[in-house]
Parts: structure tokens; sequence; C-alpha cells
């Protein structure tokens, strides 16, 4: 299989990342802060490279991280395989977005079935506030 080319993607306000519509996730890692707080996003999707999504600066970042590699737990940061805790191994993706949540972004896995994995600020209103991932049903 040959892989992409590493490298940023994007890093806007809103865009539409449809590279992985249809695809099922293998496996979401989350890099948390002391504070439980995600900081970083890893996502595997069948036959993609590993990629890397995450809010600062009141924008959204998308980058394909091609391998993970060398993520081991240390003093400052957590990675917690979230496949399992929620639900989403074999989850189908209909749709990636960002988009404008007050004064930051937000960036939105909807899936076939309707749930929604959202990775926002928990005070929009408060530029370049602390993090959440939430899952949604609709």
């Amino acid at each position: 299989m040959k892989r992409e080319p590493r490298g940023r993607l994007y890093q806007e306000s809103e865009f539409v990342f449809d590279e992985f519509n249809g695809l099922k996730i293998e496996q979401l890692i989350v890099c948390e802060n002391h504070k439980s707080e995600p900081i970083l996003i890893y996502i595997k999707v069948r036959n993609r490279n590993w990629h890397q999504y995450f809010l600062d600066a009141g924008i959204g970042f998308w980058e394909n991280w091609d391998n993970l590699e060398d993520i081991e737990d240390d003093e400052q940061f957590k990675y917690v395989d979230s496949t399992e805790k929620l639900n989403l191994n074999g989850k189908q993706i209909s749709k990636i977005y960002c988009t404008t949540d007050f004064k930051n972004s937000s960036i939105v896995i909807e899936f076939k079935n309707k749930e929604k994995l959202i990775l926002k600020c928990v005070n929009p209103e408060i530029f370049d506030s602390e993090c959440e991932l939430i899952k949604t049903t609709e």
C-alpha cells in the first residue's frame, strides 16, 4: 500500500476533510494533559495513514501523520486508546469538518449511524479555552 506524504493539510477556522468519507475507524488515540484535557487526537482508518487533529489558537488543525511512532506516556501527557471506550471500532465515517464556534472552532466527525464525535472548546465564547471530546447521538 502506498503511503501519502506526511504534513499539515488544514490550519483554518473552517474546512471539510472528505478523504475518510465512507471509511471505517480502526483506532482513535487521545493525547491528554495532566488535567485529562484532549490535546491531540490520532485517528486511523482502514487503508490510510494515521492522521492527527487538534484545536489551537481558536482554529482547527488536521495533519497526515503517516505512522504513529514513539508515543509514550510521560509526566506531561498520557496517550489513551479511546476506540473501545467511545465504541468507535468499525464505525463508518460519513463526514469530517471544522466549523466556527463563537471565538473558536470545533472539529466534527459524523458517522453513518448519525452519531458524532466532536472536539470543541469547553467555553467557546472564550478564545482558546480548554478542549473536550464528546460523542453525541441524534
